[in-house]
């Protein structure tokens, strides 16, 4: 059978969390790309102008002063340094720009720039009476020049920004994206300015950060990330850390062990389920006592009238002839087995009420000596260390070891190999009862140690069980914070293993 893998839940949440954010990016992209789709003109508005605009006016200022054929050469060094190819483009001859321009791109540069005005026509000064500059008109009034203001021109030229984006593209084919950026050169007072279009080109969108810098989003988006999780993993690690103990709960439940604390918690789904799990474990420890405490008066009141019933046997005994005895001898043997299982439920009922009275032990000669005593005609063999020490009630441990030794002795046969074995584990002691027995079957070994409980025909009544030998076992183990299991060896058989912490139980 398949075993899923286990994920916590934390991770599960982290996951729909990156998830989420995942969808947001892609949706984020198709948005931008859906507006790049529409022109990269709208990118112009934002930082990418405000970059253009500042390359302009390092290239703009570079080359004042300088002759217009060695423009091209004086923006090469600040066009490399952006990982870009730059030049100033020649409406007059075009031929002789440095790079081809892409058909697209030579039809927004017949835009790109506005009408080159002409120079304006200035009017003569007025002369005086005397034929001198004076302040009077000749009678003949003088050429007032083209029907335009050429001064209002002027000014409105003066008042646009010296460098200003004027268009952001990509060329046909995927020849790369290009920029063009209007650069404007005053000219001398009462002349109109000079416009000249400066074209940028990069192999990339972003233009080494230039027309797009990716960078801002990509920090943008780790920052929302980190946020999210800054954000989310207290809430999440509280929910998964509260269910953890919810969880650790309710296997000390499962476990037998009903004395269970949650922490409160607030008035929320959570919160009502520990809330529910201590009040049914309060219920259930009250209903488990009230039964082994009934179960052990029950006991204790069925000692006097069982030992008076044998005491009338054996006067009865001494009464009747030889031909009533026969009948009499089995009705003093169901008395015996009567009286062994008052006894079981007696050292049932100890077990589970008595508290264990704990100190350190030798287990070699524990064992021994158990092994000697319940064995019967083949002794166990046992492979304990001499030096191996055990922190245990050694009433209850010898209760538990004696009851697995004897049922192993009656159960697996008399001729049955049975073997004790002692292992030091880093937190635990365990010990091993082993036999090469008929085992049980494997899905009913959970209930082994419920009292009462008898698998199957080879371990019934019949050969002495009353079902309450594992019981006392698992009882004596949890009394002294320890746990008993069984097992089948792949060599066949059946196994019983005590385990017990090294850190003294506190009592």
């Amino acid at each position: 059978m398949k075993t899923r893998p286990y994920i916590p839940l934390l991770a599960k949440v982290l996951g729909w969390l990156l998830v989420h954010l995942l969808i947001l990016a892609i949706a984020f992209v198709a948005f931008v790309s859906w507006q790049l789709g529409l022109g990269l003109d709208s990118l112009l508005s934002g930082s990418a102008g405000e970059r253009l605009r500042s390359f302009g006016d390092s290239a703009r200022e570079a080359v004042i002063g300088q002759p217009r054929r060695e423009w091209n050469d004086v923006i090469l060094p600040l066009a490399r340094e952006k990982n870009v190819r730059a030049a100033v483009f020649d409406f007059g001859n075009p031929e002789n720009f440095p790079f081809p321009v892409p058909a697209n791109v030579g039809e927004r540069l017949k835009t790109a720039l506005p009408p080159q005005a002409g120079p304006p026509t200035r009017r003569p000064p007025p002369l005086g009476p005397e034929g001198r500059p004076g302040n009077r008109p000749p009678p003949g009034g003088f050429d007032e020049g083209p029907p335009r203001d050429v001064r209002s021109d002027l000014a409105s030229e003066n008042r646009r920004p010296p460098v200003r984006p004027v268009f952001l593209v990509r060329g046909d084919r995927g020849d790369g994206y290009w920029a063009g950026v209007h650069l404007m050169f005053p000219g001398p007072p009462g002349q109109v300015p000079r416009h000249e279009l400066l074209l940028i080109r990069a192999d990339r969108l972003d233009g080494s950060g230039m027309f797009f810098d990716f960078k801002p989003w990509l920090w943008g988006g780790l920052a929302v990330l980190g946020l999210s999780l800054v954000f989310w993993t207290p809430f999440v690690w509280g929910l998964t850390r509260y269910i953890r103990k919810l969880t650790t709960a309710t296997d000390s439940i499962a476990a037998g062990q009903f004395d269970v604390s949650l922490p409160p918690r607030g008035n929320d789904e959570l919160g009502n389920l520990g809330d529910a799990i201590t009040a049914m474990a309060g219920r259930l420890d009250h209903f488990v006592s009230g039964q082994k405490r009934f179960l052990g008066d029950a006991a204790h009141e069925l000692c006097a009238p069982l030992a008076r019933l044998r005491t009338g046997l054996g006067i009865l005994e001494m009464r009747l002839g030889e031909a009533d005895k026969e009948r009499l001898n089995s009705i003093e043997a169901d008395a015996q087995e009567l009286a062994t299982l008052v006894e079981e439920i007696l050292a049932f009922s100890r077990a589970t009420h008595r508290a264990p009275r704990s100190q350190s032990i030798l287990l070699e000669p524990l064992v021994r000596e158990i092994a000697n005593r319940e064995g019967g005609e083949r002794a166990p063999e046992f492979h304990v260390p001499a030096e191996l020490t055990i922190v245990a009630d050694p009433n209850l441990l010898g209760r538990a070891l004696g009851n697995l030794i004897r049922n192993a002795t009656v159960h697996a046969g008399t001729g049955a190999r049975i073997t004790v074995d002692a292992t030091d584990t880093p937190d635990f002691i365990e010990i091993q009862v082993t036999d090469d027995g008929p085992g049980v079957p494997a899905d009913e070994l959970p209930r082994l140690f419920e009292p009462f409980y008898r698998p199957d025909r080879s371990r019934s009544r019949d050969t002495g069980g009353s079902g309450l030998g594992l019981a006392i076992v698992r009882t004596a183990m949890e009394a002294c914070g320890g746990e008993a299991v069984a097992s089948l060896p792949p060599a066949g058989g059946f196994r019983v293993t005590l385990r017990l912490p090294k850190k003294p139980l506190e009592c």
